[in-house]
């Protein structure tokens, strides 16, 4: 009996070795413990052992350029995404149902973002409404089902008359309360050729299996930082993969007029040089309406600032009363027209 019992714990210790663990979709793996922050590493972000390919690559004319030019869109069409990487869920969009290859639709885009926990987020785009299949606070793994592909938001078809389901794929750096940022460079473990580069019009093979299950390919670790540099320009600026910016506090603030204004304020201090007879008589203007000796300084002494500023030796000598005089600060300012009013004129 005793040689049965061995026997039997013996084979049972055999078979759990030989079959690999229990992958719960959804659920990550106990032997997992290190989600996030994630391992290094990325691959194809589709069931392991599918085809598919690049729709469009990296730093491109058309809408990969700018805050994507390092994203890739593939073509999966309302099929399954699975993570290309382990991470933190940060942030989900899934109401939206409306696309096209317009701008107006940017704000409609289904999302997910993925933290890595190094400072960079996985950004997936375009998924089908009610499609995702996470929430915010979920720990992932790598290969693990996250959403279904869809043509929410800015999609092109190829002919560019309506949308186009695809998945765009870019990692990009983590900033709070923002899906949609500066993407950067990577590479996958899973693409042999290119340094792991996707190139558009090409169809690869994913290896993201996931957890549990071993990989039928060798991969090829890509661990060395690509350098940032895009140079691609955008073909139709008014195409953008983004959501309209929004309203510029710094320019209605700017335009407020005190800043402006400071900058006319200082040239009527020139003008104040000029006026210095003046502001004596100014002031008695003001204070004495009919003080007769106030345009005498100004007929003796206004000629020679007259050169400067005409207008102002105008207005003093005509002889309709002092109420003109304070007119002639309100001209004065004529003088500095340039600094009013072309110095205010620049954009905001």
């Amino acid at each position: 009996m005793p040689f049965f019992a061995s026997a039997l714990v013996a084979s049972v210790t055999i078979v759990a070795a030989l079959l690999p663990p229990l992958h719960v979709p959804g659920v990550p793996d106990a032997p997992h413990a290190s989600l996030y922050p994630a391992p290094p590493g990325y691959l194809l972000p589709w069931t392991g052992g599918e085809i598919h390919g690049v729709t469009q690559g990296e730093d491109t004319s058309f809408t990969h350029n700018g805050a994507a030019a390092y994203a890739f869109d593939f073509d999966l069409n309302y099929e399954t995404v699975v993570a290309a990487r382990s991470g933190k869920v940060t942030m989900v969009k899934a109401d939206s149902n409306s696309g096209g290859c317009n701008s107006s639709y940017s704000s409609q885009t289904n999302y997910v973002v993925i933290d890595h926990g190094d400072g960079t987020s996985a950004a997936y785009m375009h998924l089908a409404y009610r499609g995702v299949l996470v929430k915010p606070g979920d720990l992932v793994e790598q290969g693990q089902p996250i959403a279904v592909s869809g043509e929410t938001g800015v999609t092109c078809s190829a002919d560019g008359t309506g949308p186009g389901p695809h998945l765009h794929l870019q990692v990009e750096r983590t900033q709070p309360g923002q899906y949609f940022t500066q993407s950067l460079p990577i590479a996958f473990d899973d693409v042999s050729t290119t340094n792991g580069v996707p190139r558009e019009g090409q169809s690869y093979v994913s290896e993201n299996f996931g957890g549990g299950k071993a990989q039928t390919v060798k991969l090829t670790p890509r661990r060395v930082p690509r350098v940032f540099n895009p140079v691609a320009r955008p073909k139709y600026p008014m195409l953008q993969e983004a959501p309209p910016p929004p309203p510029p506090t710094t320019a209605t603030a700017s335009p407020i007029g005190t800043a402006q204004p400071s900058q006319t304020t200082t040239p009527t201090a020139v003008p104040s040089t000029t006026l210095t007879p003046e502001a004596s008589a100014t002031l008695t203007a003001t204070s004495t309406p009919v003080a007769s000796a106030t345009p005498t300084p100004q007929a003796t002494d206004t000629p020679t600032p007259a050169a400067t500023s005409t207008p102002t030796a105008a207005t003093p000598t005509t002889p309709p009363d002092t109420p003109t005089a304070p007119p002639a600060p309100a001209t004065a300012p004529t003088s500095g027209q340039d600094p009013s009013g072309a110095a205010t004129s620049p954009p905001a």
